[in-house]
């Protein structure tokens, strides 16, 4: 009987199949990536924030993907309805002084009031890239906005007819054809020979622009305690040397026929607005010991006339004393 019994071998265990392998090896994988994304994005967030430098790759992929998206979400509108008709146009040149100018610019460069300060900067819809975009895509850009960019959507303030409007004056200033902000004459009255020299020296129409760009009507309407009077002799000095609460606008940020056109522009103000004018105690009055200054200029009162006046805190002619944009031209 023993020498009859066979010896049994233990069978071998199957080994893992290679598909519980491979599903192992590739859920590794995606925890592996999900984690050093989130490594990734907690270590280059700060340095994303600080990023205000577009490379040419960045500045290509961007367009390239607003290009997609606009093309995808244009191609759901139909032709621009208002593409011929001036009174939209008029229409909506008002309405892109209002929302649109004080980033894109009074010319639509880009070049607005914070048109190159944002990230990525405010786009030249004169440029190649967006004379290429067709008018569907630029509604959908207008209505949905685009985010990550500092682009809004106006779809909540603007109905579909006034952003058709925007689009058929975008066309229009890449022809050259955007039609002039109204202005008025001269105001008369005091000073009508300065009022006639600023607008001897520039444009009104370019000039209501360009108040409209650098967002000066935001805090000088046309009463109150930061209301402008014609002539305003001491605008440049202010402009360029900047006031408390109100920035210094450089050559680089307003050239001098910019200016110029402010000048002419301000010079068709009502004549009884207080910074300039007889309400002014800098425009010709010495300060009592200890004053502290009149009305000031952009973001709130307390701040002292435009133009240097006393108790300011800094020289006559505007030149905020530690003003980064330097000494003030042309306005004394």
């Amino acid at each position: 009987m023993a020498a009859n019994a066979t010896l049994e071998v233990p069978a071998a265990q199957p080994s893992p199949r290679p598909a519980a392998r491979s599903s192992h090896l590739l859920l590794g994988i995606i925890i592996g990536g999900l984690g050093a994304a989130i490594l990734g994005a907690v270590l280059l967030a700060p340095v994303a924030l600080t990023h205000h430098d577009a490379s040419s790759f960045e500045a290509a992929y961007g367009s390239a993907v607003v290009g997609l998206v606009s093309r995808i979400e244009g191609a759901r509108v139909g032709p621009n309805p208002v593409a011929d008709n001036a009174r939209a146009l008029a229409t909506a040149q008002e309405a892109y002084a209002g929302s649109c100018a004080e980033c894109h610019g009074a010319a639509g460069d880009g070049r607005g009031e914070f048109g190159q300060t944002t990230f990525p900067p405010a786009t030249d819809l004169t440029s190649r890239s967006t004379r290429e975009l067709s008018d569907g895509q630029l509604f959908a850009i207008i209505k949905d906005g685009l985010g990550f960019t500092p682009m809004p959507a106006y779809g909540g303030q603007y109905a579909d007819q006034q952003i058709w409007g925007l689009v058929s004056l975008i066309r229009a200033i890449q022809n050259g054809q955007a039609p002039q902000l109204p202005v008025g004459a001269a105001s008369a009255g005091s000073g009508a020979q300065a009022q006639g020299d600023a607008q001897a020296r520039g444009d009104a129409q370019r000039g209501a622009a360009v108040y409209a760009a650098e967002g000066c009507g935001a805090c000088h309407g046309p009463s109150g305690d930061l209301s402008l009077a014609p002539p305003s002799p001491q605008l440049a000095g202010a402009v360029r040397g900047g006031r408390p609460g109100m920035p210094c606008y450089s050559t680089a940020a307003l050239s001098d026929q910019q200016l110029a056109d402010l000048q002419a522009y301000v010079a068709t103000f009502p004549s009884g607005g207080r910074l300039g004018g007889s309400q002014d105690r800098g425009a010709g009055q010495a300060a009592p010991p200890g004053a502290t200054g009149g009305a000031g200029g952009r973001g709130g009162p307390g701040g002292g006339p435009p133009g240097g006046g006393p108790g300011d805190g800094g020289p006559p002619g505007g030149g905020r004393a530690g003003s980064p944009c330097g000494p003030p031209s042309g306005g004394r």
